[in-house]
């Protein structure tokens, strides 16, 4: 299994650390900050395996682990577009740096490919929202554990005199 909660938390604990601003879940439900902060999305979830998965068995577990692809999108929000665009330019240099090594250390998450800051502005209404976002691709394994069912005894018919001569 992918230890999602253990990523996200992760992510956003070193995010919120290196910006000192607020790190929520995008679509979260929650109240909106009156103060500028970064939002997260894993928006298209955990991609299927890269390859073969590699199966090892030991004792009476099979384990199973497969190199899995997601991708998280981050939006800075902001009054204004300078500091929206400085928040994002901020949050992106922790996953070339301090992100990258504490993932890698204490989640096992590898940092693939960081995007662009590109302006992801919207109008709601009269209002715009001053946002400026990057997408992080990241790579990871999901591990899955199950109980190995042996065959103890077979019955095979039209077999009964292999072996005999």
């Amino acid at each position: 299994m992918i230890p999602f909660k253990e990523i996200r938390s992760a992510i956003v604990r070193g995010l919120k650390g290196h910006t000192g601003l607020m790190v929520i879940e995008m679509n979260g439900g929650g109240d909106i900050p009156k103060t500028a902060f970064l939002t997260y999305d894993f928006s298209d979830g955990f991609g299927s395996g890269r390859g073969f998965p590699t199966l090892t068995q030991d004792g009476d577990i099979q384990r199973e682990e497969e190199t899995v692809n997601f991708t998280v999108s981050f939006l800075s929000y902001a009054d204004d577009k300078a500091t929206s665009y400085e928040n994002a330019m901020r949050a992106r240099d922790w996953f070339k740096g301090e992100g990258r090594l504490s993932l890698k250390e204490d989640v096992n998450v590898v940092v693939v490919e960081i995007g662009s800051v590109q302006n992801r502005d919207v109008n709601i209404g009269t209002e715009w929202e001053r946002r400026e976002g990057f997408d992080v691709d990241f790579r990871t394994v999901d591990v899955s554990e199950s109980e190995l069912g042996t065959i103890e005894k077979a019955n095979l018919k039209g077999v009964e005199h292999i072996g005999t001569t």
